[in-house]
């Protein structure tokens, strides 16, 4: 129930959705504008309530698998907006006290692959690396319904259940793999059915509903912590605009979206925070501004910073030290 939740991780949920959000747009500004060299966007409005939720319950050191649609986890873990936005842009943001987003092991930040699929298995590796070491981290593996149909997830669950690892692995169900909606790709219903095979537990959540979310990620992964092993977690959400920006969405039956657009997890999420008396509307506007002002201020501080020279962010990003 959200009224179980205390109200600093309502309210930091809250604002990493919405900085998530204003980056997503932050960057399709940015990638017209030239700001990023060669970038084609893939937008992740919409899904914001699914990784705010679970990254709640994450501590700095716990492993994530950072993807396109999963930003709002950055700030959620503590890293910067400048610093994710240097790195986005290639600038190396050291010389001010600032991280590579993509890959830091200190805050979990763990890489993930053009090939999609196979970076879960780089989390999944985290969680080994934390069980053999033996402390109580805990790694989360959050992909695309498309994607997880691919022979690496199988691999990487079927590890984890025999090893029984620090590992949540996480359906970002969008509802499409591309143009391919998830009903022709599954012959499943709930696609958390599938940890029985395993031999883990598994649930299905709103994936628009963050307190469903920070709930059902709270159990999994404090269990995880304690040496339960792994669990899957199917979040049910909407990418509200295309696969990357210039798709035509023609696979989208009419109306689709804009019955989904009724569901969108933030403003959903501020009212519910409004009946709560945790928020305010005018606390509504002044959170906007401040984010924006905030962006608006680490596109300028990263934008002044260094390119990477290749074999020093080679250098830094080695994972070895997992």
């Amino acid at each position: 129930m959200i009224q179980n939740i205390p109200k600093e991780i309502l309210l930091k949920m809250y604002r990493d959705m919405v900085t998530g959000r204003k980056l997503d747009e932050t960057f399709l500004t940015l990638s017209a504008s030239g700001y990023f060299e060669k970038d084609l966007p893939h937008r992740g409005a919409g899904e914001e309530a699914v990784v705010a939720g679970i990254c709640a319950n994450l501590r700095k050191d716990d492993y994530i698998k950072v993807t396109t649609r999963t930003r709002p986890c950055l700030t959620a873990k503590g890293f910067s907006v400048r610093d994710v936005i240097a790195t986005k842009a290639f600038k190396d943001a050291r010389g001010v006290d600032g991280r590579c987003s993509y890959y830091d092991s200190e805050y979990g930040a763990v890489p993930y692959s053009g090939t999609l699929g196979e970076d879960v298995m780089v989390a999944t590796g985290a969680a080994l690396a934390a069980k053999l070491k033996k402390t109580d981290q805990v790694a989360v593996a959050i992909y695309g319904d498309g994607t997880g149909s691919r022979g690496s997830i199988h691999e990487s669950m079927t590890f984890a259940a025999i090893w029984k690892l620090p590992v949540i692995f996480v359906v970002q169900n969008n509802q499409y793999a591309m143009g391919t909606a998830v009903g022709k790709n599954y012959a499943i219903k709930d696609l958390s059915d599938r940890a029985k095979a395993y031999g883990f537990p598994g649930a299905s959540v709103d994936g628009n509903d963050v307190a469903a979310v920070y709930e059902t990620s709270r159990k999994f992964i404090e269990n995880a912590r304690k040496g339960g092993g792994p669990a899957l977690i199917d979040a049910e959400t909407y990418r509200l605009y295309g696969h990357f920006e210039g798709d035509g969405q023609k696979y989208r039956p009419e109306g689709e979206i804009e019955e989904w657009m009724k569901r969108d997890p933030i403003p959903r999420y501020a009212r519910q925070l409004i009946e709560l008396g945790v928020l305010a509307k005018d606390d509504v506007d002044r959170i906007d501004k401040e984010i924006d002002a905030e962006i608006e201020e680490a596109v300028s501080a990263a934008g002044a910073l260094p390119n990477w020279k290749i074999e020093d962010y080679l250098k830094n990003n080695a994972i070895a030290e997992l």
